[in-house]
């Protein structure tokens, strides 16, 4: 229980992590204690009833580490339906390790005894609490009641439930039972009887009303998402305590009503809610629940809670780098109420299932334009801010066409490019998700006002949204390659720290870290289905199953490391690259070498299969690309063309063409049939690492050391648009399948997501043409001068707008700068420069530094008086300088953007 106190928000993270600290952990801890018991049974229940596939393979997985336990002897009992993923799953998870048992293959006549002694239990305890004569409900009776449960125990459950709920006659109770022992339905036969007595002697206008309530109160308690106690159901509802503790007197027998007024009302099965929302039921009942309905009565109380409680810094924190871990549970429960959290967490839901959604704009725009990000920093709090970005494109597409399209589709920008930071640290949406976002930002006008104190101002930032979507930070050094799943849900990655990371693509949420290899990772891609992920490292190929993560497959292919692999089409082989300069060709599935192919004169850098599958192009050193039948492994062309090493080559989705990427910096387009050069781009200033054609083949997108993206349009060979945003050499790149969104993985330890339609020229690009390397502050720090790497300028700006004053020219690029302090002088290793037509001087202090602002964690945050306050974004950590509570940022592109401090 105290895993759940202390991380409220575990319900969010992966199945991995929910099962090691909820399950294993604490059974491990059971080795170290003198526990008594020898044998455990772990139950899962329902099984079939997970949201995905994915997740019934990832539970089944995990299950079988239960065995290391010691000395507790365990014993898991699963139930479920037999659905074809869960069969599939004991196959490949548990084959020798479990026993089936099918129920509907147990002779009925089992079941039956089976249910017989149960109800003769039961009904014996019946009488002796109720204080009835021996051998009641007597021997036909108690054979028709066995008969109705036949084959559901459940059903044996619930009849025992009612007959001994002390509020009604037990003789009433099981007349009204036997009464639909004819019922073609069961679960009518379960439940009808508790329903029709609740309106037993009502009629006219007071019937109406409580078949109002009790629809409202069974309605809710069905279709809540997650289960609330009497005491937040009651604030959900608008409602007394009182009430509902009258309605929920009659429904003991179906529900399990907690004495404890703030332990979750929970129903006893499931059947209930189906019984409840059958169509079925509608024409026996006028309890039947219009799941529409109450989906709008929902959203309607959900978003009344939420603007009576919602505000900036729910928990009262005491700085703006405050660390979601080390907000304590009780400081959540005092100020974030289980109807607050659950209104935050479900309103876009119920939303989504109410029977006119649209209807509820304009309460919904009032709602965002007063508490958007106070609802995402309660999100951000619970560890499930990960859930935003779904909630916001649910809203999207219920409310299209509306006058709050825009402001959604602003939000999702901001939500995408701050996610990560207020996973970690909430309260950076109102600082550095404020200050950094785009001026014209639809969600940085509304909510200036939740900006922090400290802040003088506005920063100078690009006027709109880049084409830069998201950036993912977590490895801890270079990123080498980086590959989308077939559907375009995952992102994986592959980096020099050893491991390969799992994203969810449409959030940017890290779903899992794999850990095997030794030393760096240099390549990973997905199995056409999906189902699989290859990676390479030194001397080794690695296999796993990319939904849990297990490791499926691990062979040895040495000499040397492994540069890269790639699926066939089908999936059935796998090729590699080889340190002595061949290309091995493998059973996907048993890891067996079909074939070796003595490929090219120097090393091999990449390989890849056509889409068709009947060929395979390699990438060399030696300065060709090689197309080979890849089946034979007969050379059919090799293209020369390039003046150095070729280090990637891809097909274009048809197969009609092959893009190929060199250190010569340029890509070069062939006709992979008759070898034939179409096209030689040249734009990068550096090596070109990486090439990768959009799925429907009009554009190509190229990565370079000169740490940009080029988008071209292949047909033509002309430059759509250059992508700015790293901070090194970036040397991976992929299309999403369904093409509306580019990865980029660089050298300086990100994943980038673009969106590659994005029209570049929306974009002022005011600064130099190059990364800013120098910074000084004048005297008295009302002006800045800075120099790029690249750039033979020198530029002059107001440190108080942020504005450029001044460019000036100089014969080479400068390599020192600083301000005379007793004259209008800039001084450079590349001369003296008069500047006093825009600077006056004045004699204030000329320290270099503000004792109370510093920045630390290689550049990431920025302090006050020694607390983490403002997070600075990946591309503002390149320079920086501090004077007179001002700080100086120096980007890649060229720009520079000062913050003022308030004291």
């Amino acid at each position: 229980m105290h895993i759940l106190k202390e991380d409220l928000g575990i319900s969010a993270k992966p199945l991995k992590v929910q099962f090691d600290k909820l399950v294993l952990q604490p059974l491990l801890g059971l080795e170290e204690s003198n526990f008594p018991i020898q044998t455990l049974v772990v139950a899962v229940d329902a099984l079939d009833k997970c949201e995905s596939d994915d997740d019934i393979r990832v539970i089944l997985h995990l299950i079988p580490q239960l065995k290391q336990i010691r000395p507790v002897h365990l014993r898991i009992f699963v139930t479920s339906r037999p659905e074809l993923a869960i069969r599939l799953g004991f196959q490949e998870e548990v084959e020798d390790d479990h026993q089936d048992f099918i129920l509907h293959q147990v002779p009925s006549h089992i079941i039956k005894e089976d249910i017989s002694l149960f109800l003769e239990h039961r009904l014996g305890r019946i009488r002796k609490k109720r204080y009835l004569p021996p051998g009641w409900p007597g021997g036909t009776n108690t054979q028709m009641l066995i008969t109705m449960s036949v084959p559901l125990f459940i059903f044996a459950v619930t009849i025992c439930r009612i007959l001994l709920d002390y509020q009604w006659d037990p003789d009433d109770s099981l007349a009204e039972i036997l009464i639909h022992h004819t019922d073609i339905s069961q679960l009518n036969g379960t439940y009808l009887p508790v329903l029709d007595r609740l309106l037993v002697a009502r009629d006219g206008s007071k019937k109406v009303q409580l078949i109002e309530e009790y629809r409202t109160v069974l309605g809710t308690i069905i279709l809540l998402e997650s289960p609330l106690s009497l005491n937040a159901l009651a604030t959900l509802l608008g409602v007394q305590k009182h009430f509902l503790h009258i309605r929920l007197n009659s429904l003991h027998s179906i529900l399990d009503v907690p004495h404890n007024e703030t332990t979750p009302i929970r129903l006893f099965h499931i059947s209930l809610r189906d019984c409840l929302l059958n169509a079925d039921t509608r024409e026996r009942t006028p309890l039947w629940i219009d799941q529409k309905e109450i989906n709008q009565k929902l959203t309607s109380r959900c978003l009344h809670i939420m603007q009576q409680k919602l505000k900036k810094n729910m928990c009262n924190l005491q700085s703006y780098g405050v660390e979601r871990t080390t907000i304590n549970s009780q400081c959540m429960s005092d100020h974030l109420p289980p109807e607050l959290q659950y209104s935050c967490r479900y309103w876009i839901h119920h939303l989504a299932g109410s029977r006119y959604p649209r209807s509820q704009i304009d309460v919904i725009a009032a709602f965002l334009d007063a508490h958007l990000l106070h609802w995402v920093e309660v999100m951000s709090i619970l560890g499930i801010v990960s859930e935003v970005l779904g909630n916001i494109r649910t809203l999207q597409s219920v409310t299209q066409n509306s006058e709050i399209s825009k402001f959604l589709h602003d939000a999702e920008r901001f939500v995408l490019k701050n996610s990560q930071i207020a996973d970690i640290t909430p309260l950076q949406i109102y600082a550095s998700g404020l200050l950094f976002a785009p001026a014209r930002s639809i969600v940085r006008r509304k909510f200036g006002k939740d900006s922090p104190g400290w802040a003088d101002g506005y920063p100078r930032v690009e006027e709109t949204w880049s084409p830069e979507l998201q950036t993912l930070e977590g490895h801890s050094k270079s990123v080498l390659s980086i590959a989308f799943s077939p559907d375009g849900q995952d992102l994986a990655s592959a980096s020099n720290d050893t491991t390969i990371k799992v994203w969810d693509s449409a959030t940017g949420h890290l779903k899992q870290t794999l850990n095997s290899h030794s030393v760096s990772v240099l390549s990973v891609a997905f199995s056409p289905d999906g189902k699989r992920l290859v990676s390479t490292s030194d001397g080794t190929i690695k296999i796993w199953d990319s939904a849990t993560g297990y490791l499926k497959q691990s062979f040895k292919c040495y000499p040397g490391p492994v540069q890269s692999a790639a699926f066939s089409p089908d999936g059935h082989r796998l090729a590699s690259t080889s340190y002595d300069r061949t290309i091995k060709i493998w059973d996907s599935i048993t890891g067996n070498l079909q074939q070796t192919i003595s490929a090219h004169y120097g090393l091999v850098e990449s390989v890849v299969f056509s889409p068709n599958g009947q060929q395979l192009a390699s990438a060399s050193d030696d300065r060709t690309i090689k197309i080979w039948d890849s089946a034979t492994g007969t050379l059919q062309q090799t293209l020369n063309g390039h003046l150095n090493w070729v280090w990637s080559a891809t097909f274009s989705l048809d197969g009609q063409r092959l893009a190929s990427a060199s250190s010569d910096r340029t890509i070069k387009i062939w006709d992979p049939v008759t070898g034939n050069l179409e096209q030689t781009l040249g734009g990068h200033s550096g090596p070109v690492w990486s090439v990768a054609f959009s799925p429907d083949g009009q554009l190509l997108a190229s990565t370079s050391y000169d740490g940009t993206i080029k988008i071209w349009y292949p047909n033509t060979g002309v430059l759509k648009q250059t992508l700015k945003g790293h901070s090194n050499s970036v040397v991976s790149i992929t299309f999403r399948p369904d093409g509306q969104q580019l990865a980029s993985a660089s050298h300086d330890r990100t994943i980038k997501i673009w969106d590659p339609d994005t029209d570049d020229m929306k974009y002022t690009h005011e600064g130099h043409s190059g990364p800013v390397r120098l910074f000084a502050f004048s005297p008295d720090g009302q002006r800045l001068a800075s120099v790029s790497s690249n750039d033979p300028t020198i530029k002059i700006w107001d440190s108080d707008t942020g504005g450029l004053m001044y460019t000036i020219h100089t014969e080479r690029v400068a390599t020192s700068v600083r301000f005379s302090i007793n004259s209008p002088h800039l001084i450079t290793n590349v001369g003296n420069f008069n500047i006093a037509q825009f600077y006056e001087i004045s004699f204030l202090s000329s320290q270099e530094t503000s004792p109370e602002i510093s920045i630390i964690q290689a550049g990431q945050w920025v302090t006050i008086r020694g607390m983490k306050e403002l997070w600075l974004p990946q591309e503002y950590r390149r320079r920086s300088a501090i004077k007179n509570g001002a700080v100086a940022l120096g980007l890649r592109s060229g720009r520079v953007s000062v913050i003022k401090f308030r004291d």
